[in-house]
């Protein structure tokens, strides 16, 4: 089916390098392809986004998934899951926020209850090429895109050869569209603490156009999965288990922002967050941001979104009032350029 929509011319003056908030929904009913929307998953409301955007923020991050985009591998863009992200971008633009399109997979795709790993021969490199091919033709003439992920986290792919698969997805993007950034995760988790270990290779794509933007996930617990536990698996003095000192955060995004340098690479954040239960957490926070900020790299808060409930680490409000890391959230709203 032709896929026929406006796009989105936009005035606004945008911050160069903006912070932003990943704001969850659409990748929410993992289980459940395609899922029922508003039951399983849903997409951020224009309170929520106006929400951020009276704070100060000017970019959102929004998650997505590959099964409900595109239902058949290689096939068409599915056309009503396609209206509601170009009705967010709409949202987004005439409120002056910018959005960067996450593709929230981790080196996979489900289809029949099977999951298929990027790479093997049921779901080729072609396949993730293809979906992004599409994608970025689509939206090729949205301004207000600030760029699109093309795996978040891909993990635990064996052989499968993530710099190849990456750099297929690159060339797909740039044989229809030569405006908009594109982000590469790392590979395993894109762990920050590790990158170079695990991603070194990734130095070599190659962009035609410039725009590449590397992006590494960082969260300050001790097996930096963000789950902010203690040795028990509760959350019962984590901070204690956790932290050795302050610096937690700037040393365990030290090698990525080394690793950028050295390589005169360009560098995003796209995850890192910290319970709302202990207010010490936000002093890391606090160390974590002004670092990343001092040396040329923003990033995305993880996690925003109606649905989050009680988990600690979402900045969505609570009954009207904000939660306590947007106290230092606030603080760090974008990079002078």
């Amino acid at each position: 089916m032709l896929l026929l929509f406006l796009s989105v011319k936009s005035n606004a003056q945008f911050i160069n390098k903006p912070f932003g908030i990943k704001v969850c929904g659409p990748e929410f009913g993992d289980s459940k392809f395609p899922g029922v929307y508003g039951v399983d998953y849903i997409y951020p409301d224009s309170a929520e986004l106006k929400y951020f955007y009276d704070k100060g923020f000017r970019m959102i991050d929004l998650p997505f998934r590959w099964e409900r985009v595109q239902p058949v591998l290689m096939g068409e863009l599915d056309s009503v899951e396609m209206k509601r992200m170009c009705t967010l971008l709409e949202q987004c633009n005439t409120i002056g926020l910018q959005v960067k399109l996450t593709l929230q997979n981790f080196g996979r795709y489900t289809s029949n209850n099977k999951t298929m790993i990027i790479g093997s021969k049921q779901l080729p490199s072609a396949s993730l090429e293809n979906v992004w091919k599409r994608l970025a033709e689509l939206f090729r003439d949205y301004e207000n895109i600030y760029g699109f992920q093309i795996m978040n986290e891909p993990h635990d792919m064996y052989d499968m050869p993530w710099y190849k698969i990456a750099q297929d997805a690159i060339n797909g993007i740039r044989s229809v569209n030569k405006v908009h950034a594109i982000f590469v995760s790392g590979s395993e988790y894109a762990n920050s603490v590790d990158w170079k270990v695990n991603n070194d290779e990734l130095k070599h794509l190659v962009d035609s156009c410039d725009n590449l933007v590397y992006e590494a996930h960082c969260y300050f617990d001790r097996d930096f999965t963000g789950r902010y536990l203690n040795g028990n698996g509760t959350p019962h003095k984590a901070y204690e288990y956790n932290i050795v000192n302050t610096n937690a955060g700037v040393e365990i995004i030290k090698p990525f922002v080394k690793w950028l340098k050295k390589n005169n690479k360009k560098g995003f954040i796209g995850e890192y967050g910290v319970p709302d239960d202990d207010p010490r957490w936000l002093v890391v926070l606090d160390k974590f941001l002004n670092y990343i900020s001092e040396n040329g790299v923003n990033g995305a808060y993880w996690a925003a979104g109606p649905w989050w409930g009680d988990y600690r680490l979402s900045i969505e409000p609570r009954d009207g009032k904000d939660r306590p890391q947007m106290q230092v959230l606030e603080k760090y709203r974008s990079i002078a350029q």
